[in-house]
């Protein structure tokens, strides 16, 4: 009996991913953007690479926060350039809402703000594949 008991944990802790994400699919249920960035809402094809922008992240648990984020990822179809630097219009006025400067290597970015609504760099990620930073941003609808 205690031999059963080896493969049937094995197969548990295997199979754990896909069981977790079965659950999750049958339950409806999803991941808070708070995590995972938001839905992805424009991507910017730049050859090499692409710059996906995220919808920005307001959510509460009971409405809208004051404060939320934009998440904008850069992930490599061949390889990522060891510097970027790109302007990014969250909001799609046809103005750029703030200039990123990007450092691939160094995992580092700098912003340059052009609209009242950014507030300041959250932080800027190593994902598995690619970039990432987060922007804060001041929900003007609030």
């Amino acid at each position: 009996m205690a031999a059963l008991a080896i493969p049937v944990a094995i197969a548990t802790f295997v199979g754990m991913d896909f069981f977790s994400r079965g659950l999750i699919a049958a339950t409806g249920l999803k991941v808070s953007p708070w995590m995972n960035g938001g839905d992805v809402i424009h991507v910017v094809e730049h050859g090499g690479y692409q710059t996906q922008i995220h919808q920005p992240v307001f959510d509460g648990l009971f409405g809208e926060k004051k404060e939320g984020f934009v998440q904008v990822d850069w992930t490599p179809l061949k390889n990522l350039p060891p510097g970027i630097s790109e302007e990014v219009d969250f909001d799609w006025d046809g103005r750029a809402d703030f200039k990123i400067n990007l450092d691939v290597e160094a995992v580092s970015a700098k912003i340059t703000k052009g609209n009242s609504q950014v507030k300041s760099l959250e932080g800027c990620y190593k994902l598995k594949d690619g970039r990432a930073v987060r922007v804060w941003l001041i929900n003007d609808k609030r």
